[in-house]
């Protein structure tokens, strides 16, 4: 089995607060990565924090978190696509993931996440090296998307509808089947009897 492609991501976001008499900034960088494995979605990412304070004393506080690990499973996701940045080759690619079930990706976008700005929409950069990266694992996803949705189309192999239950399913009437083949009545002597003359009597001319 051929290794699933995991593209690497990186996120960024900051927030800035300032008063009469002092200065905040707040910078968070997140890198991680996202790969397919089997019938779910799995991303890892890892984030660091940077603080600047200025006012009645200057310092700067650095924060390292824990690595994450979530998983989504594909009937919560829609699909990938990789789009270009909106300065082109200077912001790099974006990777866009569509949720496809919001409580689903609740886990990803939501504020337990990543805290995206759209609650169905994952928006990472990648690097320019790894948009091929990136492009075949969206084909990976949509394949993979594709063959779930057809297992849930067709019929299994002993003819019942998908979503079925075998439970529920009326059982067959013994009466209704045919008898077996030692009780059933052979069609050749039946044609011999109907076709031969009756025995003569002894007074008959």
């Amino acid at each position: 089995m051929s290794a699933r492609a995991a593209v690497p991501f990186l996120l960024k976001r900051g927030e800035d607060v300032m008063t009469a008499t002092s200065y905040e900034s707040t910078r968070e960088t997140i890198h991680g990565v996202v790969r397919l494995e089997g019938d779910r979605l799995v991303l890892q990412w890892r984030l660091e924090r940077k603080r600047d304070v200025m006012g009645d004393e200057m310092r700067t506080d650095k924060e390292l978190e824990r690595v994450r690990e979530v998983e989504v499973p594909l009937e919560g996701v829609a699909g990938a696509t990789v789009r270009s940045g909106w300065l082109g080759r200077l912001t790099g690619p974006r990777l866009v993931l569509t949720a496809g079930d919001l409580a689903a990706f609740e886990v990803v976008a939501g504020e337990d996440g990543l805290r995206m700005d759209h609650p169905a929409q994952l928006r990472v950069r990648t690097r320019r090296a790894d948009r091929l990266l990136a492009e075949e694992f969206c084909a990976e996803l949509a394949l993979a998307l594709a063959e779930r949705s057809m297992d849930s189309a067709l019929p299994d192999r002993a003819g019942h509808e998908p979503g079925e239950d075998a439970l529920s399913r009326p059982l067959a009437d013994p009466a209704a089947r045919p008898p077996p083949s030692s009780l059933r009545p052979d069609s050749s002597e039946s044609e011999r009897s109907a076709s031969s003359p009756p025995p003569r009597t002894s007074g008959e001319p």
